[in-house]
């Protein structure tokens, strides 16, 4: 036995053998090979089976095949026996030696290391935590002594047969009132309370030897010989059906899981496990006339009547799990229809069925009919409730019935006289002696006796949604309500309020039960769901049942009732399109044990790296993406197990990723990192301490803090470096300007400041002259006047033509353009120059066209476009020169093959001058997206080279 942390209980030793849930492989769905010698079960949850082939290590979903040829090998492939001990090794007995296998590394023991010959034959784990091991030629016992874990630290000695007068017992048990059990090649042996059983086999047992025993953790044994597989419990031996697999293979290892499932290895037919099955299907092959169920009802004589969809009515007894079909009744036996839409069974023995086509009743085996003739608001009849003075209410498509003293007198309720709605579905009667109705306008509550009143509740009120499915009142007065895919409601007897955070709220509700053991049980739209649930509507621990819980399907019976019924020994039916639903309450198996999680592949790249090792893990730079690989190692539903993980270091919270067994990570930085994963059973309960891998990804060089630090350095000297640059030009600047300053005072006294003292000069004396009356020497003077007038003005005309000839670009094309754009702002308009390349001249002509159609082209902007940004761009490139012109007015459609569109009426004449000059002339405008004016020449190199000249 495993010594796990945690374990289940076993499987159920009463239930017959052909009645656990069941699943097989062999080679066609992935086994390697038929042939299964050994099965274990290591302490980190994987389980392990021994072939012809070598060792198997399968996880629930996959298989993984460790040979000789294997990293680490096995000293042979024909491995033969399997022991998993306490300290989480795995001991292989193969036919050509031994091998302890724990954490990815394998120690090798043949002859050479002391072992007897190297055809191992079996091994056990004795009280002291010797490992013996079962040779050819003699027993041999294996301790570890300390230090290397190989052949230098491991401790071989003899030990002696412990049957030395007979053949060796395959199992040897002491159960707990003190009864012994012996099991041999040939016979089993109990010895209880001095009376002694013995069992041989080819008698009492199948086949002609026994090959395998293994006793569960509730003292159950099961017994494999090589013509089938029994079960010895309470004194008794329980064989499977002849029809069962297991009933004749031969049966070559058994062993019992952390979970209580039983693994059986078979010689040619692979490998099985046997569960406790937590819901036992009834169809046609256990007597039922249809596996198409529609609803369900017990008698007060215990009789289950079961509704089909098509086949009638069927009535079944139970013996234990077994059932018995007592009749089916159909249309030729009186019956309206063979499609069952409702049942109902009143106290006196009669039961009530609806069908399509009218109401039945069945009375002694007589069947009669009712229909709208005798009163009905319609034959299809929905529901039915039998209420406790015998008077019975019937829901239809048009309305409620109640036939009531003694079935003489009929009242009708319809939407005409105060019902929610006419198409009636589910009904209940409360504890308060409320009727409740569910229909397709949300729910209906009748009170009252002879003048009974009606009360509506819908959304408005609290409910969650208006079409009603599903009814179920409880002792404690309060009413659960399941509703058409917004989940189900509690009546508390005050108010309506959705029942949340069940996993529910999108689900059609069909039926509710209560198994007055804790749990409400539901038939929704994906299954059958469970729930701990308090009698004031408090639920918790939600599990949900499918196909990988023995279902045939998730689909449930629909718009029938009742669809579910708990009978009065407690067990709960489901009718279903693929079969009736049983399940026992007192005896559902929960898997309570978290499932051990285990990483098996962590990839860089595609690139397989190292789970194991003595040193941290570390991984080198310039990977990019990450893989991890993870089982969760539950057997009981693999399908259902969920997980959880996160990279620390990286992620903030958990990612749930569902049944994806695969994690990816992509461009992680480098640093430490920590990889974890959880993992949840079938039943929702999660092992949170689930597994771990520690790595590091190494950083490049330019990714290391000394990188950074000589990074941050080299930035610091170049700003410092950039800023003495920028001094430099600031200075050299300063000085040019202070340069020219200088000059141009220079200029000034040298010219204007001396030409203005003459002419004073001149101006004072003609003064005195004129004062003196000497005309002749003034106009002298005067004329003197002039000319330093002359020459001063110039001096200060060549001073300037000095200052401007500094400029290169006063007279081009871009300073006219950029004055020409300066000119268009105001009125609105946002007017902007800019200038890309280099300048350089072009031909006069050609400047002068440019000019043009850029003055023309602002024009039209501000006359036109009513635009509030206009944008000019003169473009030199090394091939063209370009002139944009943009603008964000109202636009206009472009016609090509007008001269001019209507308001823009210099187009004609910008498209003449762009060909007088070689260029082309694009306009691009949109109503309400403005315009855009390209003009666009060649340069004369380029032009002559595109040409061929």
């Amino acid at each position: 036995m495993l010594a796990f942390v945690s374990l289940a209980p076993a499987l159920e030793p009463t239930t017959p053998l052909g009645s656990y849930g069941r699943q097989s492989w062999v080679m066609e769905n992935g086994l390697p090979q038929n042939t299964v010698q050994a099965i274990a079960q290591t302490r980190d949850g994987f389980i392990w089976l021994g072939t012809e082939v070598g060792l198997v290590r399968f996880d629930g979903n996959s298989f993984v095949l460790f040979d000789q040829n294997s990293k680490p090998g096995l000293p042979g492939n024909d491995v033969r026996c399997l022991l998993a001990t306490d300290d989480g090794a795995l001991w292989i007995g193969t036919s050509d030696g031994l091998a302890r296998w724990k954490d990815g590394s394998a120690s090798t023991f043949t002859s050479a290391n002391g072992l007897p010959v190297n055809s191992i034959r079996s091994m056990r784990q004795d009280q002291q935590g010797m490992v013996v091991v079962s040779t050819d030629h003699g027993q041999v016992g294996m301790q570890y002594t300390g230090g290397d874990i190989g052949i230098n630290g491991m401790s071989i000695k003899p030990v002696p047969n412990d049957n030395p007068h007979g053949p060796p017992a395959l199992y040897r048990v002491e159960i707990g009132n003190g009864a012994r059990i012996l099991v041999n090649r040939t016979a089993l042996e109990v010895s209880e309370k001095e009376r002694d059983q013995h069992w041989a086999v080819g008698k009492d047992l199948p086949g002609s030897r026994i090959q395998a025993a293994y006793a569960d953790r509730e003292g159950t044994l099961w017994i494999g010989t090589n013509g089938g597989l029994v079960r010895y419990s309470s004194g008794k031996i329980d064989r499977f059906p002849v029809t069962d697999p297991l009933a004749t293979s031969s049966i070559l290892s058994v062993m019992e899981d952390r979970e209580g499932n039983i693994w059986v290895g078979t010689e040619t037919g692979g490998l099985h496990i046997l569960r406790d099955e937590r819901f036992r299907i009834f169809g046609t092959r256990d007597g039922l006339s249809s596996d198409a169920t529609t609803t369900v009802v017990e008698d007060n004589a215990g009789t289950l009547w079961v509704g089909t969809s098509g086949i009638g009515l069927d009535a079944i007894t139970r013996d234990g799990t077994s059932i018995s079909k007592v009749k089916t009744l159909e249309v030729k036996d009186g019956l309206s229809s063979d499609v069952i839409l409702s049942l109902a069974a009143a106290p006196n023995g009669d039961l009530w069925v609806g069908t399509p086509d009218g109401l039945n009743r069945v009375r002694n085996g007589a069947v009669s009919s009712l229909t709208s003739a005798d009163g009905l608001p319609d034959d299809f009849i929905r529901s039915l409730l039998v209420d406790a003075d015998g008077s019975l209410w019937i829901g239809t498509r048009r309305g409620l019935a109640h036939w009531k003293n003694n079935l003489s007198q009929m009242d009708i309720f319809t939407q005409a006289n105060g019902l929610g709605s006419d198409l009636v579905g589910a009904m209940a009667r409360d504890t308060q002696g409320n009727l409740w109705i569910a229909t397709l306008a949300g729910l209906s509550r009748i009170q009252g006796g002879p003048n009974p009143s009606i009360s509506n509740f819908t959304a408005a009120n609290g409910l969650s949604s208006n079409v009603i499915t599903a009814l179920l009142p409880r002792s404690n007065g309060t009413l659960l309500i399941g509703t058409q895919d917004h989940g189900w409601n509690l009546w508390d007897g005050q108010h309506f309020s959705p029942v949340a955070n069940t996993g529910l709220n999108r689900t059609t509700i069909h039926a509710i039960l209560d198994d007055e053991r804790g749990h409400l049980w539901f038939a929704t739209g994906n299954g059958i769901a469970r729930c701990d649930c308090d009698m004031v509507g408090g639920c918790s621990h939600w599990m949900e049942f499918g196909p990988a819980d023995g279902l045939r399907g998730r689909q449930m019976a629909t718009n029938s009732h009742p669809s579910a019924w708990r009978s009065r020994d407690g067990w709960l039916w489901f009718a279903t399109p693929k079969g009736l639903v049983a399940a026992d309450p007192a005896h559902f198996p929960v898997n309570t044990v978290p499932p051990p999680v285990a990483l098996v592949r962590f990839a860089a790249d595609d690139v397989d790296l190292p789970l194991h090792g003595a040193e941290p893990l570390k991984v080198q730079a310039g990977h990019n993406h990450f893989q991890f690989d993870y089982a969760g190692l539950s057997y009981t539903a693999p399908q259902k197990v969920r997980y959880r993980f996160m990279l620390e270091g990286f992620d903030h919270q958990w990612t749930e990723a569902g049944a994806r067994r695969s994690a990816y990570y992509t461009n992680i930085p480098p640093g430490q990192y920590i990889f974890r994963v959880q993992a949840a059973n079938n039943d929702g309960v999660w092992n949170d301490e689930g597994a771990a891998l520690a790595f590091t990804l190494q950083p490049h060089f330019y990714q290391t803090v000394w990188f950074y630090i000589l990074l941050a350095a080299l930035a610091a000297g170049l700003i410092v470096l950039l800023l003495r640059l920028r001094l430099l030009r600031a200075k050299r600047q300063f000085d040019a300007v202070l340069a020219e300053r200088t000059r141009i005072a220079r200029e000034v006294h040298d010219t204007l400041a001396q030409g203005y003292v003459g002419v004073s000069v001149q101006l004072e004396v003609l003064s005195e002259l004129l004062r003196h009356n000497n005309a002749e020497a003034a106009i002298k003077h005067l004329d003197t006047a002039r000319q330093h007038v002359r020459e001063g003005l110039a001096e200060a005309r060549q001073s300037i033509w000095a200052l401007r000839s500094q400029d290169t670009g006063e007279n081009t094309l871009p300073v006219k353009l950029r004055r020409a754009t300066e000119l268009a702002n105001g009125n609105g308009i946002e007017a902007t120059f800019s200038l890309y390349g280099a300048y350089r001249p072009m031909q006069q002509e050609m400047e002068r066209e440019f000019l043009r159609v850029g003055q023309e082209a602002i024009h039209n902007v501000k006359k036109h476009a009513g635009a509030s940004h206009l944008a000019v761009q003169l473009e030199y490139g090394p091939a063209e020169i370009a002139l944009v012109v943009r603008d964000d007015g109202r636009g206009f459609e472009v016609n090509e093959t007008a001269d001019s569109p209507p308001g823009h009426y210099g187009l004609t004449g910008m498209r003449e001058r762009a060909e007088a000059i070689g260029g082309t002339l694009e306009v691009a405008s949109e109503p309400g997206f403005g315009t855009t004016v390209r003009l666009q020449v060649m340069t004369p190199k380029e032009a002559r080279e595109r040409s061929g000249e």
